[in-house]
């Protein structure tokens, strides 16, 4: 199960960057961290790599949204 460390960095426009944050918000597979300015941390707790990038080209679609950096990849592995 991939653990993604994400930095999203935010629209100038305070309202379109405000529901990005709703929206992600909303999200079960996504944690967020403190917001700073125009970044905002996220954690995203997936299934498989198949959900991480969609997950990640999901946030890249946002309006509000400028840009995804991933900062982490973790690899937990279930147990037997």
């Amino acid at each position: 199960m991939p653990i993604n460390g994400l930095m999203v960095t935010l629209s100038r426009d305070s309202a379109l960057a405000g529901d990005a944050c709703d929206r992600i918000a909303r999200r079960p597979e996504l944690e967020r961290g403190e917001r700073q300015d125009r970044w905002l941390p996220v954690v995203a707790d997936t299934a498989g790599d198949r959900q991480a990038r969609e997950v990640h080209g999901w946030l890249e679609s946002l309006d509000g949204v400028d840009q995804v950096d991933v900062i982490l990849v973790g690899f937990d592995e279930p147990n037997s």
